[in-house]
Parts: C-alpha cells; structure tokens; sequence
C-alpha cells in the first residue's frame, strides 16, 4: 500500500466514515427530502393575526460537507406548498407556495441522530382574491429553523423540523411564517 493510499484511508476514516472511504473522495454528501407539514401564517400590527392555516407538502435538496467527524456545514433550498387562508367580506388572504435557501449546521448527537440549524432567506407567496379577482405577491425575509434527524439505513432519515421566517413589512403590516415539517429522504 503506498503512502499516498494511507493516507487516503486515514482522511476518508476522520471525515465521514464508510460513505467516503474510497481512495480521492470528499467528504461531502448530497441530501434529498419529501416534506409534509403544517403552516400558519399571520400578521401583525401590535396584535397577532393568523392567516388561516394548512396542511403543506414540499421537498428539499442540498449538500453538505464533513468538517468534522461529527459536524456538517452545508447549503439547502426547499420549497413547500399550502394554502391557509382568512377570509372576510368576500375577500380572503393568505398562503400560495414558500421559498427558503440558506446555510445548514448539523451536529451528531447520538450514532443515528443529528439535530441542526439553518438561517438564510424565505420568500413566501402572498396571495389575495375576491369577486373574481386573484393575485399574488411574494415577500422576503429571514428565515431560521431547528430540526431533527434519525438514520432508518445507511442512505435514509426522518426527522422533523420548526421554521420561522419574518417576512417584512407589506401594507403597513408585518407579515410571518411559522411551519412544523415532519421530513423523509435520502443522502448519498
């Protein structure tokens, strides 16, 4: 075995164990997730207002890199589908579709079990209609979450996740995102 391949091993055993043990591979690794979850919308003008609320399905995709041997550092994007609504006088408004991208920090707890946290950016579609009318307009903000990850194989998880995303201001009032999301998927 030559120095070059000892080395190799020795690396790919610190960053990541079997997934990455060949010889020139890096210790990154690609996720994708099914999400079925739960959304409430609401504003806010010194009291609290929801926007309805609704069952949402949505997937994510990303990657992440080892930089340890019990830390990952990585980037996602996901989007989830649901639409909660309040309607008054013929009028309703509320949710059509949401957006988040950012930055995920996942630390390994137990051997099957990794809890994580995201910050990045959601742009979540607002949409209004009534009589005949519909539109939408789609509001950016931050977003963080905390989630919860269990190894079902080699290759599989569950977990389950809590975002919040504040969306900024719109029509003089603030506009928020709050989403429970239990997750499926599949990391190779």
């Amino acid at each position: 075995m030559t120095q070059f391949s000892k080395l190799a091993i020795a690396l790919a055993a610190t960053f990541g164990g079997a997934s990455v043990a060949h010889a020139g591979a890096l210790p990154i690794s690609a996720r994708a997730e099914l999400r079925l979850g739960y959304e409430t919308p609401t504003v806010s003008d010194g009291s609290v207002y929801k926007l309805g609320n609704s069952a949402s399905i949505g997937a994510e995709g990303g990657v992440d890199l080892a930089v340890s041997p019990f830390t990952s550092l990585g980037a996602f994007v996901a989007y989830d589908y649901a639409n909660s609504q309040t309607c008054s006088g013929g009028y309703c408004l509320g949710s059509d579709g949401n957006t988040a991208y950012g930055a995920r920090l996942a630390f390994s707890v137990a051997p099957k079990i990794k809890v994580y946290v995201k910050a990045g950016g959601d742009s979540f579609n607002l949409k209004a209609s009534g009589y005949g009318y519909s539109d939408t307009k789609t509001l950016n903000g931050a977003m963080g979450a905390l989630g919860l990850t269990v190894a079902t194989s080699a290759h599989t998880h569950l977990g389950v996740e809590l975002d919040y995303a504040d969306l900024g201001k719109f029509a003089g009032v603030n506009f928020q995102r709050r989403h429970i999301a239990l997750t499926g998927g599949v990391h190779f």
